[in-house]
């Protein structure tokens, strides 16, 4: 995380309020009081775009499951074209998350 603003001291009342309501209600920051200052903390974009990935990631592994669940009724009538077209996609699926 990193300072994405801060309200330097001596500040008003009415500036500390609008300072949280910009930074915390309306940008999602985390604030921080300090000796010097309010800080609004936010990820930085290499954190954001890890979280998406992660995020991603779990959406793929819940998709795969998905197929293998999908996939039992094939697999016990022995349909072979179909278990293919579910590994194919499988296998997608999982060279996507690299």
């Amino acid at each position: 995380m990193e300072i994405k603003n801060k309200l330097d001291k001596p500040y008003t009342e009415k500036q500390r309020i609008n300072f949280i309501v910009e930074q915390n209600h309306r940008q999602c920051y985390e604030i921080r009081e300090t000796e010097l200052a309010l800080e609004a903390w936010g990820y930085t974009s290499e954190e954001i775009e890890e979280q998406e990935q992660q995020r991603r990631n779990s959406e793929i592994d819940n998709k795969i499951k998905e197929l293998y669940e999908l996939s039992i009724p094939d697999v016990l009538k022995g349909n072979t074209e179909n278990i293919k077209i579910y590994r194919e996609v499988i296998e997608s699926l999982k060279e996507s998350k690299n």
